[in-house]
Parts: structure tokens; sequence; C-alpha cells
């Protein structure tokens, strides 16, 4: 693990009669609530990040019987590391960080075989740091997991990691890793055959995003490019809705027009969805090397991925609705897809 310099404002001498003893694994500079003005090193070079350097490490609580010393536990609801971990909640310091808050058994241990991937395309990132709770822990198996990560572990009192959990009912496990590189390469296109591409263009929300992310997998797609997205597609509600499949599945981003003129130039049949088309997605042929575009929640399909199509498709509305939910949409075609294939 990289270690951390804090910079802090000098201090006038205190006799030592009168010092009061304080926090071992609290900054002094958050005694008032604010943290001091922190300098990383390379990979994360935020001047002002309220990230801090390597304390004394007491034990490691991936381990109850305390024979490795790479973890620390935190106590004070006034150590920086509490308000930092709190604002990585947000997209701009998330961002700003080029940290991804991974929160959940279940995410963290897809997050843990994504890590282990051998896959050549998969995005990849470097966990960090796992904050532990054993006081929410829902079950036995969490110790198992965090041993296999093998990273620097800090543990929180229940009440402190609720106040940095993005969760209601928190089961005691963050993960804070790097965002992963999902800059689309056209080279990820080559010696594909029979594959489906999901192309979403434009999406708005996380929860829509996370489920076509599980949809997708379950289907045995290759992958998911989300084009010009409106969205974090690391945020905290994509990794939840997605169940951590987020890091198992190669997922993308890039630009609509260089994307669909990849896949032209790669041979895939391009087949757009769009409220507007009368001919029946059941009534076209879903083979081979296919990508399927779906547009955003509230616009649909752009002009120019409209006009890049090979083939408009539509599903049937009988009702007064005049479109599904757009997860749902991706689910029903790609399904028509996997059964055709497999007739």
């Amino acid at each position: 693990m990289k270690e951390y310099r804090v910079h802090s404002k000098p201090k006038k001498k205190v006799d030592s009669r009168d010092k009061k003893k304080t926090d071992t694994h609290s900054s002094n500079s958050a005694s008032k609530g604010k943290p001091s003005s922190i300098e990383k090193t390379k990979p994360f070079a935020s001047k002002d990040s309220f990230y801090l350097r390597k304390d004394s490490e007491p034990r490691d609580f991936s381990d109850p019987e305390g024979k490795s010393d790479r973890s620390l536990e935190i106590t004070s609801f006034s150590n920086p590391k509490v308000k930092y971990i709190s604002l990585l909640k947000e997209k701009k310091f998330r961002e700003k960080e080029n940290r991804v808050f991974i929160e959940g058994y279940r995410e963290i241990q897809r997050a843990y075989a994504g890590f282990k991937s051998q896959s050549s395309i998969l995005p990849k990132f470097q966990p960090e740091i796992l904050c532990i709770s054993p006081e929410c822990f829902l079950g036995k198996n969490e110790w198992e997991l965090i041993k296999n990560w093998k990273i620097p572990v800090w543990q929180f009192p229940k009440a402190i990691f609720e106040k940095i959990s993005h969760r209601d009912r928190p089961d005691g496990l963050i993960l804070l890793a790097s965002i992963p590189d999902t800059k689309f390469k056209k080279s990820y296109l080559g010696n594909l055959e029979n594959e489906i591409i999901l192309i979403i263009e434009g999406v708005e929300k996380p929860g829509n995003l996370g489920t076509i992310i599980r949809t997708a997998e379950g289907a045995g797609v290759h992958s998911i490019i989300v084009t010009d997205p409106q969205t974090d597609i690391y945020s905290p509600n994509v990794v939840r809705s997605s169940t951590g499949i987020l890091f198992t599945l190669p997922v993308f981003q890039g630009n609509t027009d260089d994307v669909l003129q990849a896949l032209k130039v790669n041979g895939f049949s391009i087949k757009a969805l769009s409220p507007e088309s009368e001919k029946m997605y059941t009534k076209s042929e879903l083979k081979g090397n296919l990508a399927l575009v779906f547009g955003s929640e509230q616009y649909g399909l752009s002009q120019k991925a409209k006009d890049s199509a090979d083939e408009l498709l539509g599903i049937p509305m009988k009702g007064e609705a005049d479109s599904l939910n757009l997860a749902l949409s991706v689910g029903i075609v790609t399904y028509e897809a996997i059964r055709q294939r497999n007739s």
C-alpha cells in the first residue's frame, strides 16, 4: 500500500502535563471536525484529499487471532478517514479521487472474482482498503472473504460504519478501489463469432443500468458498451443493482458514432429498438454477431443511432402505455436473440 503524507498547520507547544489523551488512530487536525490538507503519492494525485498517511497498525482484523499487522481500528467519528469515505458516496468526489465505492458481501465477492479473472478485456481495478464492521455481519463467511483480498483492513464500530455506508441496513463490508479503465477499444471486437453486444445509449438511471448488466450476464452476452452515458457507471447504486456483476462482465464506455462504426467494420449486424418501428423484434433474425442498441429512458435513440442501424425493431404495446422500462426492453429482446440461437 502507498504511504500518504499529512500536512497540517504548525502547533503551539503544549505542556505535557496538560496534554489530554487522544485517539491514537485519529488525526489531531481532525479534533475540531476539520480535516487536514493531504498530498498523496501516485496513482491518486489529489492534493486536497482527506486521505491519510499509513497509520500505526496494531493488528490484522481479518485474522481474529491477531497474528498479522496490516490493519487498524477506527473508533472516532472525528477521524478524517470517516469523512473521506463518506464523501466517496458523491460522484464528483469519486471522480476527483479516482475511486469506486463497493459495498456489500455479494458485491465484494463478485468484485474479487473479477479481480482474479484472466479475461484479457475485462476492465481491471486496483483494490486499496477494505472497511469492515463485524457488528453488522450477517453470516460467518465474511472473514474468509476479507482474508482473500490481502489488503489493509480498517475496522469500525457499528455506529460509525452506518455513517459511512450508502445503505439503510449495511452488512459491514465496503471495498475502496481504483476506478477501472473502461474506454472502448476497437481491438475488443476482433475474432468474435456469434456474439451479442449491447449498446446502451445515454442511460440516465443507475438502477436501470445495474439491472441491464445483470440481465446481460445472465443471457451470456459478450459485453456492454455504454455510449454517451448520463450516469456514473460505477456509482454505488449501479454496483448494488448489478449485484457486483459490473466487475465480472466487460462494460465499456464510448462515443456512439465511434462504437457503431467499429461494429460495422467488424461485421456486426446492428439492430436498434425504437417505438416508431412497425417491425416486431420477433420477426427479425437475431443470429450471428449482433449489436442490440437501446436508447435513453427519456429521449430514446438518437438520430445518429437510428441512421447507423441496419434495422429498427419494436416491441408491441397494446395498452395506453407507449413504451416499456429500458431494462425490461433489453431483457425481452436479448432473450429472444438467445431463443433463436438455441432453437
